[in-house]
């Protein structure tokens, strides 16, 4: 019997050290104060792990700002908190956060679309839970032939929008009206604007 009571004691202790989820937390974006600080009711101020965006004062801080307050101001959010500090030293909270799809369900990591978008940095803090290797990877090579490696979005020789590869309207672009593009500027300096469903920067 005794021994049933340390392996109860001894689980119970370990839950706390379990995984977090990215469905711990959820709520509204109120507030984006720069692209890697947001605001998210109920949560008070959020720091998202383990990405530096630049200082609005530097060279790109108000463009990263513009990203994420188009992406996710007055939206709903999911989150994965921090389970080990909680806190960074300005009293933060630190989390991955995910954007919510139509349905509710937990949709992209946004860490990581900052991240791949050019309007931020990945720097493991190592005082919080997480391992930023697990959530951000390098993107998937595409198939083919290696005639698009490098190549960031993709637009359609029919429209004049471009994409993220994975964006629903990439996906349906033909493959012999595909037009890869090395950047957004890039994209833009031959006619191409932004996709209005992925939102490319």
């Amino acid at each position: 019997m005794r021994k049933w009571i340390l392996l109860l004691v001894a689980l119970a202790l370990l839950l706390p050290l379990a995984p977090a989820l990215p469905d711990e937390g959820r709520g509204i974006v109120t507030h984006v104060m720069d692209g890697d600080t947001i605001n998210v009711q109920g949560y008070g101020s959020i720091r998202l792990a383990d990405v530096n965006s630049p200082e609005l004062t530097a060279p790109g801080g108000p463009e990263a700002k513009e990203y994420t307050r188009n992406q996710l101001l007055n939206k709903s959010v999911h989150l994965d908190l921090d389970n080990k500090t909680g806190q960074d030293r300005y009293g933060r909270n630190v989390s991955v956060v995910f954007l919510s799809k139509t349905d509710g369900s937990v949709g992209e990591n946004f860490n990581r679309m900052l991240v791949d978008s050019g309007h931020a940095i990945v720097e493991d803090a190592k005082d919080n839970e997480f391992d930023p290797m697990q959530w951000w990877k390098p993107p998937v090579p595409l198939p083919g032939d290696g005639k698009n490696d490098g190549k960031k979005f993709v637009g359609s020789a029919k429209s004049n929008k471009y994409h993220y590869p994975d964006c629903q309207w990439a996906k349906k672009i033909k493959s012999e009206n595909e037009v890869w593009f090395s950047g957004s500027e890039d994209a833009r300096g031959k006619g191409y604007v932004p996709c209005g469903v992925c939102h490319p920067p």
